[in-house]
């Protein structure tokens, strides 16, 4: 029973898929029908989730069988992939205009996301990866061919380098397998280069820096939903889980490669956090962030200690659970104010309460505000960079676990502020765009998936230590003992007592106000109407300080953007 449904997490989306092309016009019922294949698949890894490790084996020639396995680690992956994969076809329903062959490039797509992460040996992998490709490329090609063609290179690249590098690790190790037992050391040039190589591809699929840049690019032009499911959600999740098995099971990391990583992560989060700092499009201030987020989960890794990796795969799931969300409410609030611009939205709390708290609970989750679960995994990853800090006898690995360190904090910091703007801008402002009112809350089918993804992050904030005691450091061989542990659920009590008396003491008083009004002192000038403060002046003049200018020049520089770097190659 559990080797077929390893089988039927495949073989459902992929014929799913192929059969909604035979359904001719009927709309409702190719949504309703993927829906369904959606929710089987979820089902199906609902059952592994709390069964025991797996595999299901079929010969096909010549000697290669294919396989299927089903580890501790990765049946929590499998699960949340496709979780988030049905809540973001449950949302579609009522967000996108059904166009031919968008339900089943979906379907497919999950398809070859459980065989990324199913698969046990390298040629597998690889063909799925390939083909995944080919997925985003026909999803992004209706809205822009030149971000498709940005994405397919870029990925392809990357992905090409994989290849290289697993064929050099396969020659060495004697199998196809990923699972074969064999570390290999970093002693000579051919393994230095078999692990650049695989690390590139890696990084690529978790849109590290300098991969990053297809991101932003198809935020302007792809629907949300796509953006949901692929960078904020599907990438990271096999993604990263494709770099710790790098680092953790084929390769032995020394301290340059750590050194490498570290700096690795940090500037991706800090050139990420940076450049989202400024940006009025919603789109492409949370694609970068999606960018951002996957900075604090290579140094996390990079630590080479439990509390570090331990806390970069919970913050993978956690970023998943809370980025989905963002896009998905950025969609829900477009909908209904038909733009994406933060100078012409604002004043939305009134009309979509609940599609408020959601984005209130997510914006806070990826700004590390505890008790949500963001919090929780970026402590542990601020422990696991402080740890390598105390423990290198290196004075220059040191100096980079510090560098690291800082990095990971003022990301923190840009990211709180990011989102600060984002809540008022989009909620709690003026209505910068009142011809186009919004009718009330948004569409049931698009609200569903928000309510649960935001109880997720409250849940695994609440509940963390639980959730990694239990379900995620089980899934590695060493023993997760950390000193920086702290009573999330105490916390979370407190936090909604002291929410709880607020409200009251305003009910208490709110029949009888006592609030002030005066007017604005502007030097004797007079004044007509209200002065308002849009979101899209927040921290306009960070660029102009000195200091700053010079660091946004070097980020915003296109000099390392791998697409013209390879057009460049070619010419």
């Amino acid at each position: 029973m559990m080797s077929l449904s390893l089988f039927f997490l495949f073989s459902l989306p992929f014929i799913g898929g192929l059969s909604l092309f035979f359904v001719g016009r009927q709309d409702n019922l190719r949504k309703n029908l993927s829906l369904v294949i959606f929710l089987l698949s979820l089902c199906s890894s609902v059952y592994l989730l709390f069964r025991p490790e797996a595999s299901w084996s079929r010969y096909i020639f010549n000697g290669y069988t294919l396989t299927l396995g089903l580890g501790k680690l990765s049946r929590l992956i499998l699960f949340s992939a496709n979780l988030i994969s049905a809540l973001i076809c449950l949302y579609s329903k009522d967000y996108i205009s059904v166009k031919r062959g968008y339900y089943s490039w979906f379907l497919w797509l999950l398809a070859l996301s459980n065989l990324q992460i199913l698969a046990t040996d390298f040629i597998l992998f690889v063909l799925s990866w390939v083909g995944s490709i080919f997925i985003l490329y026909a999803l992004l090609n209706p809205g822009s061919r030149s971000s498709a063609r940005k994405a397919a290179t870029i990925l392809g690249f990357s992905c090409l380098c994989f290849m290289i590098g697993a064929y050099i690790y396969c020659r060495f190790s004697g199998s196809t397998s990923m699972s074969a037992g064999m570390s290999m050391v970093l002693n000579r040039p051919i393994c230095w280069l078999a692990f650049s190589l695989m690390l590139i591809g890696a990084l690529a699929k978790t849109d590290a820096w300098p991969f990053h840049t297809w991101v932003p690019a198809a935020s302007e032009s792809a629907p949300v939903t796509v953006m949901a499911i692929l960078p904020a959600s599907l990438d990271k999740l096999i993604g990263v889980y494709l770099l710790s098995r790098i680092c953790l099971d084929l390769f032995i990391l020394n301290g340059f490669v750590v050194a490498i990583l570290l700096i690795i992560g940090s500037l991706t989060i800090i050139i990420a956090a940076m450049l989202a700092l400024t940006q009025h499009d919603l789109r492409k201030m949370l694609s970068y962030y999606t960018i951002s987020q996957a900075g604090y989960m290579v140094l996390g890794i990079a630590t080479a200690n439990a509390v570090g990796i331990v806390g970069a795969i919970f913050h993978m799931f956690n970023n998943a659970i809370y980025q989905n969300g963002l896009f998905l409410v950025g969609g829900a609030v477009e909908k209904e104010k038909g733009s994406w611009d933060l100078g012409k939205l604002g004043g939305l709390a009134r009309y979509m309460p609940l599609t408020f708290v959601s984005g209130l609970v997510f914006a806070l989750s990826i700004s590390g505000v505890p008790p949500f679960n963001g919090f929780a995994s970026k402590w542990m990853i601020y422990q696991g960079v402080f740890l390598g800090l105390t423990s290198s006898g290196h004075f220059w690995l040191r100096f980079v676990y510090l560098f690291a360190l800082v990095a990971a904090m003022f990301g923190s910091t840009f990211t709180l502020a990011s989102f600060l703007k984002f809540i008022h801008a989009i909620f709690l402002g003026q209505d910068n765009h009142p011809e186009k009112k919004p009718s009330g809350e948004t569409y049931r089918g698009m609200l569903i998936p928000l309510l649960i993804l935001s109880g997720l992050c409250i849940i695994l904030g609440v509940f963390s230590n639980y959730f990694i005691k239990n379900l995620l450091a089980p899934s590695f061989s060493f023993v997760l003992d950390y000193g920086g542990r702290w009573n999330s659920l105490f916390v979370a009590l407190f936090f909604a007592g002291a929410l709880i008396l607020g409200f009251i003491l305003w009910r208490l008083t709110s029949g009888a106000r006592k609030v002030r009004e005066d007017g604005f002192f502007i030097g004797g000038e007079s004044v007509s109407g209200r002065p308002v403060f849009p979101a899209t002046e927040f921290y306009k003049t960070i660029e102009e300080i000195p200091l700053f200018r010079a660091a946004y020049n070097f980020v915003k520089s296109k000099e390392w953007d791998l697409r013209r770097i390879i057009k460049r190659k070619k010419e």
